[in-house]
């Protein structure tokens, strides 16, 4: 189905925290698409669906469930804020550095991915209703996805008086002091597409790749995820993605002219 197509997209495309995130929650769209179809089975077999129901929610762990909702909250009030064209979330006075160029590739590849689950759905089940609930729950899949982007777009990196913040959707990957970074530099690399760490080498890559290369004269600690059991990297050279390199490069080399 598109939702596990999606899932497989992401992973390869979302960067690693949050194509957890995102693999996580369209993995739980899938399974309410499950239950829709164990409903429609229980019933047909004469068996109380409600406690077929009651039988499967009884047996999902609360902790993971509860932080999945939260997520999924929090990327669809990020879509209403991007609609509304809310500014980005940074602290105040801060320059905001967005990386939004290639994040409408996987979400255009969704669309048409769920466009032909709808039309087969329509085709090959004998039951309309049932049709119908997993359309609206295609249609909510890309949604949700938009969301994830929207979360994206709406923290994204930034620079302050003292710190380059380094971000990957709300989670803070990297705090880099102004002062300790050596050199700065418009830089294309397209080898990866996701947030990786190689040696003493970090890219916070989009789908674009990375398009600024820092230096350190200290080295920086960062997490790639927010997840407890992520790895602390201590690294020295530092890509990531911005859409305007030009601002960020000349904010920071006038800080080795002062």
């Amino acid at each position: 189905m598109a939702m596990t197509a999606a899932s497989v997209i992401a992973t390869r495309s979302a960067g690693h925290g949050e194509a957890s995130f995102v693999l996580l929650l369209l993995e739980f769209d899938l399974l309410w698409m499950t239950l829709l179809v164990t409903g429609v089975i229980l019933r047909r077999r004469g068996e109380p669906v409600r406690a077929g129901w009651q039988r499967i929610a009884r047996a999902l762990p609360p902790a993971p469930v509860a932080r999945a909702i939260g997520h999924e909250v929090a990327a669809l009030r990020a879509l209403a804020w991007v609609v509304r064209r809310r500014p980005p979330t940074v602290p105040i006075g801060a320059l905001p550095v967005p990386a939004k160029n290639g994040t409408a590739v996987l979400p255009a590849a969704f669309i048409a991915a769920s466009g032909v689950e709808i039309a087969v759905l329509h085709l090959v089940l004998p039951y309309p209703a049932l049709a119908a609930a997993l359309t609206v729950l295609s249609v909510y899949g890309v949604v949700l996805l938009l969301g994830f982007v929207a979360v994206r777009w709406q923290h994204p990196h930034y620079l302050t008086e003292t710190d380059l913040v380094i971000r990957n959707g709300r989670h803070v990957v990297a705090t880099v002091p102004r002062k300790d970074i050596a050199s700065a530099r418009v830089h294309h690399d397209g080898t990866t597409t996701s947030p990786t760490v190689e040696g003493t080498t970090a890219r916070i890559a989009t789908l674009s790749g990375c398009t600024i290369a820092l230096i350190l004269s200290a080295p920086v600690s960062l997490r790639l995820s927010a997840s407890p059991r992520s790895t602390v990297h201590r690294v020295t050279q530092l890509r990531f993605a911005a859409d305007d390199t030009t601002t960020v490069t000349d904010g920071l080399r006038r800080d080795h002219d002062r």
